[in-house]
């Protein structure tokens, strides 16, 4: 077989796996479980959701405390984290989201289908405005999910835009803005 065509037989066989794990992706109220909701944040090795914190038990207890937290499970087994939450007291239709994922299940589509059933039940649901995502610059994956499921880069938003990582750098943020009104227009 030629190179172009065993990528193209490679793909396809990504592809249908990938739809095989959404079908057993399941989203599951976990707001009052402290522990599983730790677990769950301890899958951002990479500090990219839960990052304004200088303990873990600060990020924990303000989840329970002021977030909506479903647990994502592939069939039994928890593999990831949704977390719903006003940070802006101004302005309390505005809704930011973060999605963590276990690392051997990123890249499937996973954050993907979580960030679009939490848009579908929040505008479908609530009487939010808009949802807003703040993702680090360098971060083209979930740039990309964003730009695909509707969000459009938003610079009008004033808010803390960098984010510093583990060993200290400083990497620009930034925001995305997916209205209500934009939404229900699809």
């Amino acid at each position: 077989m030629n190179n172009k065509l065993e990528q193209k037989f490679i793909n396809i066989l990504k592809k249908y796996c990938n739809e095989k794990i959404i079908e057993n992706i399941s989203l599951v109220d976990i707001s009052d479980n402290k522990k599983l909701i730790e677990q769950g944040v301890l899958f951002d090795d990479g500090h990219t959701c839960y990052h304004d914190y200088e303990k873990l038990e600060d990020v924990i207890i303000g989840l329970v405390t002021s977030a909506d937290n479903y647990g994502i499970y592939l069939g039994s087994e928890f593999i990831g984290i949704v977390s719903i939450f006003n940070k802006y007291y101004k302005d309390l239709t505005r809704l930011e989201i973060s999605i963590c994922i276990k690392n051997e299940y990123r890249n499937k589509n996973i954050g993907k289908y979580c960030l679009e059933t939490t848009i579908h039940n929040y505008f479908k649901n609530q009487k939010n405005k808009s949802i807003h995502l703040s993702i680090r610059e360098d971060n083209i994956k979930s740039r990309k999910i964003a730009e695909n499921c509707g969000f459009k880069l938003y610079t009008g938003y004033k808010c803390d835009n960098i984010f510093t990582d583990q060993t200290g750098n400083i990497i620009p943020q930034v925001q995305y803005l997916l209205k209500r009104k934009d939404y229900i227009k699809k």
